[in-house]
């Protein structure tokens, strides 16, 4: 009698065990289909949508803002119009002897080439007009005193030339008052652009303003 009632209760206990597993399965698989059915949210839209932040490109000034807030933008599309401009240097003095003490040594000669000729015409000259009357006289041959008249003139030449050399030289020692005008300067336009797909959410330049390099412009709200 006593091995029945223990036959019977161990078979009661192993029911109530199997059937509170199966109690026990069945709510694990009910929280897990509605977990999966939550997790899509209400409307669709996924994750929430980020913040793209659109700097500027280089230093510059802003020429135009090519969108204003609430408008679409594409990934790459320009958002903001930049001037970026690089200021006229004039051209660096080349390295060497002092300009100032070459122009005087370059006088000096040219003086010296002057004193030169002159002389040498004032001999030439002298030659013609000791022979001009021995020619005349018999005494000396017509083509002596030729030859002494090109020398004249050659003399003349020289010293027209020398003279001339020299009067350029002390001219360009003269101090320039006008000076060669610095380059003009030149201009480069980039533009801010979006990152990817979004929806401008604020404007903080206008046209007009200086930025700098990496300047936060403007910021875009990711996604749709």
């Amino acid at each position: 009698m006593n091995s029945s009632l223990r036959l019977g209760f161990s078979r009661a206990a192993r029911r109530r065990t199997f059937a509170l597993a199966a109690l026990l399965l069945s709510a694990h698989a009910a929280l897990s289909a509605c977990g999966a059915r939550g997790g899509g949210g209400g409307d669709g839209d996924g994750e929430t949508p980020g913040v793209i932040i659109v700097s500027a490109p280089a230093a510059g000034e802003v020429r135009r803002v090519l969108a204003s807030e609430g408008a679409r933008l594409r990934k790459g599309e320009a958002l903001v119009e930049i001037v970026v401009r690089a200021e006229g240097r004039a051209a660096p003095t080349p390295r060497g002897e002092d300009p100032v003490a070459a122009a005087g040594r370059n006088i000096t000669a040219a003086q010296a080439e002057v004193e030169a000729a002159r002389a040498e015409v004032v001999r030439a000259e002298v030659d013609v007009a000791r022979l001009t009357p021995l020619v005349a006289a018999g005494q000396a041959s017509q083509g002596e005193l030729d030859g002494a008249r090109a020398l004249y003139e050659r003399a003349q030449q020289r010293l027209a030339r020398a003279q001339g050399a020299q009067a350029g030289l002390v001219a360009a020692r003269q101090p320039n008052r006008n000076p060669a005008p610095t380059a003009a300067p030149s201009e480069q336009v980039v533009y801010a652009t979006a990152s990817s797909d979004g929806t401008v959410s604020a404007v903080s330049v206008r046209a007009g303003a200086r930025v700098t390099q990496g300047q936060p412009l403007a910021t875009l709200r990711a996604g749709r």
